[in-house]
C-alpha cells in the first residue's frame, strides 16, 4: 500500500472539491429515483475513477482518452492479436479502433502485420517502445488500483471483483464456441 500512496501522493484528483458548487448548499440535494440506481453510481465512479486514473498515468505517454492502456496491455499479452478482437474487448467500433491503433502507431507502441495464415488478416504486436512501456504502465495501473479502491477491505475489493467479473462475462465477454 506504500507504493500505492506514492503514486497517489502526486497531486491527488479531488473531484468532489473541484464539482462541488462554492455559491449553492448542495447538503439537501435530492438524487430522485437515482439514489436506488446501480447505473448512477457506477457511471459516477467510473467518471471519478477514469479522471484519477488519467492522473496517475499522466506520466505515460500514451496516457489520456481511453483504450490506450487497454490496447498496449492486450497486445502485449496476446501478440498477434487482430483489431477486430481488440475492438470488441475494449468496447470501440471499427472507426474508432482504426483511429486508436493509428495513434499508437505513430507513436511507434505498436505495429501493424498481415497475417502469415491469412492474408487479408491483420495483427498486432507490439514495438520495442511499446514493450519498453508496458512494465511501468502495470506497475502504475496496479497500485492506481489498489490506491483507488484501497477505501475497501479486501474481502469487499473480492466481493465487488467477482459481481463486476460477473457483469463482464454477461454483457462483455464471448465464450469460444465449439
Amino acid at each position: 500500500m506504500a507504493k500505492a500512496r506514492a503514486v497517489r501522493s502526486k497531486a491527488p484528483v479531488q473531484v468532489r472539491k473541484e464539482q462541488q458548487p462554492k455559491t449553492a448548499d448542495v447538503s439537501a440535494v435530492k438524487l430522485d429515483i437515482l439514489e436506488n440506481l446501480l447505473s448512477y453510481y457506477m457511471r459516477v465512479v467510473s467518471v471519478v475513477l477514469n479522471r484519477d486514473y488519467d492522473h496517475v498515468l499522466s506520466s505515460v505517454s500514451l496516457a489520456h482518452g481511453t483504450g490506450k492502456v487497454s490496447t498496449l496491455l492486450m497486445v502485449a499479452a496476446n501478440p498477434g492479436i487482430r483489431p477486430s478482437v481488440l475492438a470488441h474487448y475494449v468496447l470501440r467500433d471499427r472507426s474508432a479502433m482504426t483511429r486508436l491503433l493509428q495513434q499508437m502507431k505513430t507513436a511507434g507502441l505498436i505495429i501493424e502485420q498481415i497475417s502469415d495464415r491469412e492474408r487479408r488478416a491483420r495483427e498486432l504486436y507490439l514495438t520495442a517502445k511499446g514493450k519498453s512501456i508496458v512494465d511501468k504502465v502495470r506497475s502504475l495501473a496496479s497500485q492506481q488500483s489498489d490506491a483507488f479502491f484501497g477505501v475497501l477491505s479486501g474481502s469487499e475489493q473480492k466481493q465487488l471483483m467477482e459481481l463486476l467479473k460477473k457483469l463482464y462475462a454477461s454483457h462483455v465477454h464471448v465464450e469460444d464456441e465449439d
